[in-house]
């Protein structure tokens, strides 16, 4: 059965014990020294145990006390010690979190995010998890990842959506093929084109097929690949169209392509951080979302200049 002993019980027998003293105790805690072995007799009432020998002159530990002193202290430098962690948690000097993210973002953003928080934050060690849209709000949901940077996705149970940017979706042809440049391209275009489409699972397939059905072209791809790495070396070698975020555009490989923006309405993805809505996040995941926002500003800076 735990036993009725109070902080402050603690502190003062630990005094005591250092010391062999109540009246420097007593002087330590600013209480008198009548009061201080009040304290005392308090704390070996609810123990059942003598815990010093008084003389006029000395106080001794007995060997209970002796024993308690070196269990208590050691229960004590262990409190201190927590407390220190978690007071470094907040001041982010140490903490390990776990990021989702979309392929399109992994290779941008997110990844200068992670350096810049390992520049920063030393301490902190970051996991990354790349994955299909579904799949990461899923990870999400199941606790597997502190948050996940993804598109929007219909009405989720239990998770939370703060938007970041939008993210427009852009048709990606060989180099020299007269529909790239300047001038929005128009879906008819795109009508008896050869498609080169990530798998169903993707958010860019998801809402690319939602556009080319809407202006009524609605068979299937005729290439599905795995990633859009696979789309982009497939349209250089000529073998249709492919969609990529703009905001990846400068981090692929554009040699041998062009691109155009789609006639409006644009296919656009709305790009955020989704976690969990019964979890607070930890100073290290707010650290990292501050060095994430960061980093989309400079890309849409880019963009608008």
């Amino acid at each position: 059965m735990r036993s009725n002993v109070t902080l402050r019980q603690i502190d003062g027998f630990l005094l005591a014990g250092e010391l062999l003293s109540f009246s420097r105790a007593a002087e330590a805690m600013h209480i008198s020294q009548s009061a201080f072995s009040q304290l005392i007799r308090e704390l070996e009432t609810s123990l059942e145990l003598r815990l010093f020998d008084r003389t006029t002159r000395r106080i001794a530990l007995t060997n209970a006390g002796t024993v308690l002193l070196r269990k208590m202290k050691r229960g004590v430098d262990e409190i201190d010690q927590a407390c220190e962690e978690a007071r470094a948690l907040v001041r982010v000097e140490h903490g390990h979190i776990t990021v989702g993210t979309l392929a399109s973002l992994a290779v941008g953003v997110v990844t200068r995010a992670v350096g810049g928080l390992r520049k920063g934050f030393p301490g902190i060690k970051v996991s990354m998890r790349e994955d299909y849209n579904g799949a990461l709000l899923e990870r999400v949901a199941q606790g597997e990842v502190d948050f996940a940077v993804c598109a929007q996705s219909g009405a989720t149970e239990g998770l939370s959506f703060e938007h970041l940017f939008d993210d427009e979706l852009v048709a990606v042809m060989p180099l020299g093929d007269s529909r790239a440049g300047a001038r929005p391209l128009r879906w008819s275009a795109l009508k008896d084109e050869s498609l080169v489409m990530t798998m169903r699972k993707s958010s860019t397939r998801e809402h690319i097929s939602a556009a080319l059905a809407a202006h009524g072209i609605t068979r299937e791809a005729d290439y599905d690949v795995a990633n859009m790495f696979t789309a982009l070396s497939m349209v250089r070698a000529g073998l249709g169209v492919t969609f990529i975020p703009l905001l990846v555009l400068p981090e692929v490989n554009m040699k041998g392509l062009g691109w155009a923006r789609m006639a409006k309405p644009a296919p656009v993805r709305r790009i955020g951080i989704c976690r969990r809505s019964d979890r607070t996040a930890s100073p290290a995941c707010v650290k990292f979302e501050e060095v994430l926002r960061g980093e989309v500003d400079k890309v849409l800076r880019r963009q608008r200049s």
